[in-house]
């Protein structure tokens, strides 16, 4: 009788078994991986930001000023920390500054950033402001540059 025709039973059993844990092994390795990188996006997504593109508005008897950002986090039940191009639109004036901090019930607004005012014949350039008394009203601070035309 021929060796190589009679095949061994039990080497062949072991052998498939250890191939087949081998491959799944490899298998949920891969699965494992995956998933870390999906949970990695998941997380990279989530910010620390409470609100995304705020818009708020201070209406006073003569004029409506239009607040944006697109950032804002609650300093506190009142205060909103607006960041990132925010930006004052009414009618007679803008005024665009990097970050805000924004008083819903007083409907004010102050900044220690650098600040750039623009109106039909003014333009400044500062390193903050105060706007209060509802926006009829705004104090600008630090190295200011005056231009009239």
């Amino acid at each position: 009788m021929n060796f190589f025709l009679h095949i061994n039973r039990k080497f062949l059993l072991f052998f498939s078994l250890t191939l087949l844990i081998f491959f799944m092994i490899i298998v949920f390795s891969k699965q494992i991986s995956l998933n870390k990188n999906v949970t990695k996006e998941k997380n990279s997504k989530l910010s620390n930001v409470d609100i995304e593109e705020p818009k708020f508005a201070i209406n006073n008897a003569s004029k409506k000023i239009n607040i944006t950002a697109k950032e804002g986090n609650f300093v506190s039940k009142d205060e909103i920390l607006l960041r990132k191009n925010v930006k004052f639109k009414s009618n007679d004036f803008s005024i665009e500054t990097d970050k805000v901090v924004f008083n819903r019930n007083k409907q004010t607004a102050r900044s220690k950033t650098k600040s750039l005012f623009k109106s039909e014949k003014t333009t400044i350039f500062s390193d903050g402001f105060n706007l209060f008394d509802k926006g009829n009203r705004i104090i600008f601070y630090g190295n200011s540059q005056v231009i009239l035309k």
